[in-house]
Parts: structure tokens; sequence; C-alpha cells
């Protein structure tokens, strides 16, 4: 009986034994640059309508900027809005409850502030609330949740700040809730699930942490899961899609650094089971201190800043599109060397048993 070729059965073993995103791109992410910021920007404030997203003020190597950039998600263009903000501002949070743009604290220059503005993002309107924060405050995150906007940490002229806020956009009110964060923490990732607000590391004054909390609104209520991330960070961008959450980037102290800097890594989170892992996918670059935002079934990522360098790309973090060969391309172009190295070996080997 006269057997296959022992060349061709090294092949199809070695496509066997491909790892399973190999063989099914189904849940693999890409990330690649897809488009340009009028200017170089990060520290900025950010919140997406569907149709578009609003970058707020931020700062490049050198000056801070009022300006109100706005991405059309179909275009795929940034551009500068005809209105700004009443001052520079940077280190700033944002939500949008549908109509109106909410920024809340952060700094002009060395000058921290304690101010609430309204925007009217149709007419660009702005309106500077009456209620102000309890103290002045950069650093600090916020998301809504059942109408309501809950904001988290902070600090304020140096100041660690624990304490989780309730602003109710109808009533203009401003509240300080029972519950607050294990330790005085800034630039904490930030993003909703199922059972409540998830918050992923940040900073405590001295370095990053690990941490991934969920505080619960309705019941007033923050619990450290027993999960941690991979590594600490802070000033990550976080974003939800598919089901999980990706944490971007951020200043990290991974295994081996001394010192925390700048990564290019993507974290992804599945609440489902509250575990974390480091993806494969990366950035173009290392970057922290960027915004971002999901839309339409992937995450777009702007600006940011690697060490005294502010960045101008847009990043899209999207699955990755299968040839239609039932082979990923990349993974296929890395393992193709291999196979042809161990057909040509073994071809030589049966020749010589032959001779």
């Amino acid at each position: 009986m006269r057997h296959g070729s022992p060349a061709l059965l090294v092949v199809f073993l070695l496509l066997v034994a491909l790892p399973g995103p190999a063989l099914a791109s189904e849940g693999r992410l890409e990330a690649k640059v897809v488009g340009k910021l009028p200017t170089a920007n990060y520290r900025a404030a950010s919140v997406a309508t569907g149709d578009a997203v609003f970058i707020f003020g931020g700062r490049n190597e050198t000056d801070l900027t009022p300006a109100v950039v706005r991405y059309d998600v179909v275009t795929g263009k940034a551009t500068v809005v005809g209105w700004g903000l009443p001052e520079p501002r940077m280190s700033a949070c944002a939500v949008y409850d549908g109509r109106h743009a909410y920024v809340f604290g952060g700094a002009n220059g060395g000058k921290e502030l304690d101010t609430i503005l309204q925007i009217e993002l149709a007419s660009g309107d702005i309106r500077m609330l009456d209620v102000k924060l309890p103290s002045p405050r950069i650093g600090l995150s916020a998301i809504m949740y059942g109408g309501m906007t809950y904001i988290f940490g902070g600090h304020s002229n140096g100041t660690m700040i624990s304490a989780i806020l309730r602003f109710d956009p109808l009533l203009g009110d401003l509240s300080t809730m029972g519950a607050t964060l294990p330790a005085g923490l800034a630039g904490i990732g930030i993003a909703l699930d199922e059972r409540g607000i998830l918050l992923f590391g940040g900073n405590t004054g001295s370095g990053g942490t690990d941490r991934v909390m969920r505080y619960d609104p309705e019941k007033d209520d923050l619990t450290v899961l027993p999960e941690r991330l991979p590594y600490p960070v802070f000033h990550a961008s976080a974003a939800g899609v598919n089901g999980k959450v990706l944490l971007i980037g951020g200043s990290g102290q991974l295994v081996g650094w001394e010192v925390s800097r700048a990564t290019d890594t993507i974290i992804e989170f599945d609440p489902s089971t509250g575990r974390s892992q480091i993806l494969m996918a990366g950035m173009p670059s290392p970057r922290e201190r960027a915004v971002s935002a999901s839309i339409n079934g992937r995450v777009l990522v702007f600006g940011g800043q690697q060490g005294v360098r502010a960045l101008d790309d847009i990043v899209a973090i999207s699955p990755v599109k299968n040839d239609g060969d039932g082979l990923d391309g990349p993974v296929l172009r890395a393992a193709l060397p291999v196979m042809m190295l161990c057909v040509v070996v073994t071809s030589v080997l049966t020749g010589t048993r032959r001779r």
C-alpha cells in the first residue's frame, strides 16, 4: 500500500495544530489608524452621540485648548466646530444625556476647576450651571446610569479623592453618595455592565492599582472584585464592545518595569466571568490619557500622550475580517515560513532514505 507524501502530512498536522484564532478569526481584534485629529490632543473629555463623537478641550505638548472637535462617524472626518468652551480645559470628564453634554471639572493651566458646563450640541449653546463640584478637581471619571450621572474620584490640588457623586441633570442637583472608593483614586477607567458601573485601576498618588470594582447605583454599594487586572494601570481609556470591556493603553507597570509608563496594550475584561486578559492586538504606539468611544461594534480611540509627545491619530479597534479561506491572514503568513521549512526538511530526509 502506498502512503501519501510525508511532507504533505507535516503541513496537514501543522494546520491542525494552529491555535483556534488562526482557524476562525471570530473574537480576534486588530487596531489600526483610520484618521487624524486636526491637531495632536490628550487630556480631553469626550461624549458619543451615535452619529458623532465630540471631544472637548485637552492639550498638546505646549498648549491647552478650548476647542471642540466633532468626529463624524459616517465620513470618518474630525473637524473643529464653530464654537468652543468658555476657557481652555484639560483633565475634565463628560457625559451625554441625549440632548446635552455635561463637562465636569478639569483645569485651565494651573487653575483647577469646580464648574459644570451644560452644552447643547446641536446649537453649541453653553451654560455654566449654578451647582458646583464640592472642590476643584481633575482626573475624575463619570458615566450615566439610569438617567443619573455618577462621578468617581479625581484629585484636588494634590489631594486624592475617594468620594462618589451623583448629578441629576433634570434637577441640576449634585449629591455625595454614602459609598466611597477604597482609596483616593484618579484616572480610573469606567464602563457599564448589566449589574452596574465597572471601575478599572486608577492612580493612588504613589502609583497605579490593578483593582477592578463594581458600583451598584441602586444599592449605593461598591465591591472590589476578586480578580485583578494583569498589571497596575491608570489613565487608560475604557469602552464596552460586544459584551466585553476594553481597557486601552494607559500608564501601566508591566512585569519587569520599575516605574509606570505609557503602554500599547489592550486588556479585555469579561463581565460574565470577572476575568481579564491582555489581547494579542496592540495599539500602534504606547499612549495614555486618550479618549475612546464604542461605535457600531468597534472602538475608536482619539489621540493620547506618549511621554512628552502628543498624538493626533484616530485608531479603530475592530474584529479581524476573515479572508474567506478559513485562515486569518496575519496568522497564516506567520505560519507559512515554518510550514515551508518543515516541507523542505521532510522532503530531504525522505529523499535520503530512498537513496
